[in-house]
């Protein structure tokens, strides 16, 4: 590793490099303002994102309970990540290209508020369109984030001479811890202002056995619907609320471009230009790319079902598990604190598992969260929830939370590991196969008993780390040493073994 010492101007300057070397030049006018500046850049990309989604998650985990008629809700997430899934193949690489990272980011995040705007008038005209525009700006905002982050990553660790691996996955533990705290403050508003009406009624015998793993969307079940006065209220909420929740967060999503566009700096900066995978490549070029990478990558293919279940477990706890377990059978206005909960420990521990597998490695990490989904899943198969035993349901919200950091963070850091050079194409296809897994959860979700599914999740979670372990083992077998992660005087390095 090489060391770094202080000249007068208190600038960092690597000892035992050639000052001939281009990269030597970066790295004599490497300030720690320089550095400060990395970190102000990943903290800015976390509150844009942050506040986009405190906006598009909290409406979104709303759909199934406020917009039940005809499915219409559910339908429109799942035409979302179809969208995403068509836009994987193409849009990425050709928005990067054509706007550059930052522009791309900004772009894609205002178009994802027509959708909350479109929630003050719910119908079909309104909420299709808007799904489809947010669906082709998801996978290019995506793959522009992970690109940034990757990419500044790389090149900052060239220029200090330290482990990209280390920094990358500092960056992506950082960036997720920010942006799971939409769950926070989004659900505080929920909390506040579905506050629960008076004339709430908890299920009686015949209504509870319909919930739990026993749920299947009825939309008498799923929402009361009751016409008073030519008020329409569906799950008890009047359309005033609705509206208010609305106007809420369609000012959240307008800061979050806004924050992008006024204090990101290009990527330029820190290499953009020079990215093998961009340089000197036309459209369509990039776009065979992004195309060809799955079936030219058996790394690829084999992350490929832990991609998908990424995508499969958070549209299932976001849809289903709010419908069958908290909307049904103790009213709606109880998701904002089960989700608060659920966010909270998402966003700690997407910071602190970070930390612990540098001192335990990436399989043990990836094993506990897989153990923690696998356990909620099974319980909850066997239990049937009520009122008075909603406690429970905190407890699954920190299982599943802490399962869910895990994958959201250490999936994308993953892949910045395994395909270095080749962010886009990569993080385009991580974009396609984890949309996969939210379209295949909404359309089950909205059509087969909830068990049926659950046993689908249990089976897919097992086929998922059997694919990550082989790659771990291929990796083993190609190296002949794995890194671990030690840290000596509070300063992490990565120390490689052989057999």
């Amino acid at each position: 590793m090489i060391e770094e010492a202080k000249d007068e101007s208190n600038e960092l300057v690597p000892k035992d490099k050639d000052d001939s070397d281009p990269l030597v030049s970066t790295c004599n006018t490497w300030t720690r303002r320089d550095e400060l500046n990395v970190w102000k850049n990943v903290m800015v990309i976390g509150f844009g994102f942050m506040f986009l989604f405190t906006a598009f998650q909290n409406m979104a985990a709303l759909q199934s309970s406020l917009n039940p008629s005809d499915g219409i809700g559910v339908y429109t997430l799942a035409i979302i990540y179809a969208t995403i899934i068509l836009s994987c193949f193409f849009l990425p690489t050709i928005f990067i290209k054509t706007l550059k990272v930052k522009l791309s980011l900004v772009v894609c995040q205002a178009m994802y508020t027509l959708y909350i705007a479109a929630q003050f008038y719910p119908k079909w005209g309104t909420l299709i369109p808007s799904s489809i525009l947010l669906g082709l700006a998801a996978a290019p905002m995506w793959s522009a984030k992970c690109t940034y982050l990757s990419q500044m990553g790389t090149y900052v660790a060239k220029v200090k001479g330290t482990s990209s691996e280390v920094l990358i996955n500092r960056f992506f533990g950082i960036f997720f811890c920010m942006f799971q705290t939409w769950g926070i403050w989004g659900n505080i508003v929920t909390a506040t202002v579905l506050a629960p009406k008076s004339d709430w009624m908890e299920p009686d015998a015949a209504g509870l056995a319909q919930c739990g793993a026993n749920f299947k969307v009825v939309h008498d079940v799923v929402a009361e619907v009751t016409d008073k006065g030519g008020e329409v209220e569906e799950a008890g909420v009047a359309k005033e609320q609705v509206y208010m929740l609305a106007g809420i967060y369609l000012v959240f999503a307008i800061i979050g471009p806004t924050i992008i566009f006024f204090f990101l700096d290009p990527l330029s900066k820190y290499g953009e230009d020079e990215r093998k995978e961009q340089k000197g490549k036309s459209g369509v070029q990039l776009l065979m790319a992004t195309f060809s990478h799955f079936a030219k990558n058996k790394y690829q293919m084999l992350i490929m079902p832990i991609t998908i279940w990424s995508g499969l477990e958070q549209g299932w706890f976001g849809a289903s598990f709010t419908a069958a377990f908290i909307t049904c059978p103790i009213g709606v206005h109880n998701i904002g604190y089960i989700i608060i909960v659920y966010a909270s420990t998402d966003a700690i521990c997407s910071f602190l598992f970070g930390w612990i597998l540098k001192r335990i490695g990436r399989i043990p990490v990836f094993l506990m969260a897989a153990v923690f989904n696998m356990s909620v899943i099974l319980i909850l198969l066997h239990w049937t929830p009520t009122v008075e035993h909603k406690a429970y349901l905190y407890l699954f919200a920190i299982l599943w939370g802490m399962g869910d950091a895990v994958w959201q963070t250490q999936i994308n850091a993953f892949y910045g590991v395994i395909f270095p050079g080749q962010e886009e194409p990569a993080f385009s296809n991580y974009r396609l196969w984890e949309s996969l897994g939210f379209l295949a959860a909404y359309l089950i979700g909205n059509n087969i008993v909830l068990s049926t599914f659950m046993w689908i999740l249990v089976g897919w979670l097992s086929v998922s780390f059997v694919g990550y372990i082989i790659i771990e083992v291929l990796e083993y077998k190609r190296t002949g040493h794995y890194s671990i992660y030690l840290c000596d005087g509070g300063k992490t390095t990565a120390v490689e073994q052989d057999h």
